[in-house]
């Protein structure tokens, strides 16, 4: 199989290995039922997409630069950064398991590619092993642009997200097809900005993410 589907092969199958999956919206800003698009796009763009563009996004091109430097204590910083700014503090052990998850698949489908710093990382509880940071790690090893790399990641979950919706209301798929559109548009934004702003790769990783964590979740 070609890099680039094994790629998204792994990208399709994460979403079974996570204790939150991907796309799981339920309620509106306000906690009720979800009923409608507009509630959907609130949502998005009120938690998702910042959480995907701003701690994601940015995190995936930080472990880039980390792995270029073979900087390992980096990589498993920014993944314990990454889980506690995306996850629940109760679900550890589910995160601790997940990894161990996606390490297997990572390995079946990847066997040539170097996993061994990552899974002593994890069974010594140096890193919890998060979706993103095996992202990373792999797509680093492909030798994939960052840049490229990051995008992807981003446009990928809008689009589970936007699927998510269309199963859960019964859009059709016309609304389907504008609905991601403009998810396709908002998070293509906030990354522009994100990397405008911001100076992805930097050297100063490493206070960022030793810096004291705000929750959002």
């Amino acid at each position: 199989m070609h890099s680039g589907q094994k790629l998204l092969s792994y990208m399709t199958l994460l979403e079974s290995a996570t204790p939150s999956p991907v796309g799981c919206i339920k309620e509106d800003l306000n906690g009720k039922k979800l009923g409608c698009i507009e509630a959907f796009e609130e949502v998005m763009q009120a938690y998702i997409h910042p959480r995907l563009a701003h701690i994601e996004g940015r995190a995936i091109e930080d472990l880039y630069a980390a792995l270029a430097q073979g900087d390992l204590p980096s990589v498993f910083r920014i993944d314990r950064s990454l889980r506690t700014r995306t996850c629940p503090n109760d679900i550890d052990t589910e995160m601790r398991r997940s990894g161990r998850k996606l390490l297997k698949l990572s390995k079946s489908l990847y066997p040539w590619m170097n996993f061994a710093p990552l899974a002593e990382a994890i069974q010594s509880e140096t890193a919890f092993g998060c979706p993103a940071t095996f992202y990373a790690w792999i797509n680093f090893h492909l030798e994939i642009e960052r840049s490229e790399a990051a995008a992807a990641y981003l446009y990928h979950h809008a689009t589970l997200y936007v699927e998510h919706c269309s199963r859960l209301l019964e859009l059709d798929d016309v609304s389907r097809r504008k609905l991601l559109m403009r998810m396709i548009d908002d998070i293509s934004l906030r990354w522009s900005l994100v990397r405008t702003a911001d100076a992805p790769a930097s050297p100063e990783y490493d206070s960022l993410y030793d810096a004291p964590i705000q929750k959002t979740l």
